[in-house]
């Protein structure tokens, strides 16, 4: 006679210890991270701040494989009082201030790298590619990903916090 284990709890159990693909001993990515900051640093030392020096951000990541990313500059420029379209105006403010994309991702925890397969994003041509980014924790609730842009050894590096569980 066959014996049908049920591994459903093992499951639970070993999501809750280290989260989806997590190593042995390694924190996890999932969760709901808050931006701390977001800059991009070229081959010269230069700093930039692509969403402004205070920008702010949220990213998910999920047990089942799903992700989600939104950033903001929440310090849009003064509305000039020109503005004969304020239409116009506020869908060009509002896409160069505001950035988001979703879809599933993977972890390489080998190359400490995850790799987010875009669905959808604000950015159209985004959709249907892979975005990878070098990842690296920062205690329990400290999270730094990053990636090369561009070139002149552009560096984007955001860091994230571990937003609590209420």
């Amino acid at each position: 006679m066959k014996r049908i284990l049920n591994m459903r709890p093992l499951g639970r159990l070993l999501a809750a210890l280290g989260g989806r693909g997590a190593g042995r001993g390694m924190p996890s990515l999932a969760g709901t991270w808050h931006l701390v900051s977001y800059e991009l640093r070229n081959g010269e030392g230069e700093v930039f701040y692509p969403m402004g020096p205070a920008a702010r951000g949220q990213i998910i990541y999920d047990e089942a494989g799903n992700m989600s990313c939104h950033l903001v500059n929440p310090t849009p420029p003064a509305r000039p009082s020109a503005v004969a379209d304020g239409a116009a105006y506020e869908t060009r403010i509002s896409y160069d201030r505001y950035s988001s994309y979703f879809g599933a991702y993977e972890i390489d925890h080998a190359r400490q790298e995850v790799h987010h397969h875009v669905r959808g994003a604000s950015m159209p041509h985004w959709a249907g590619t892979t975005v990878s980014r070098c990842y690296r924790f920062e205690g329990s609730d400290g999270l730094t990903l990053s990636a090369s842009t561009g070139g002149n050894d552009q560096q984007a590096i955001l860091k994230w916090r571990r937003v609590g569980v209420r």
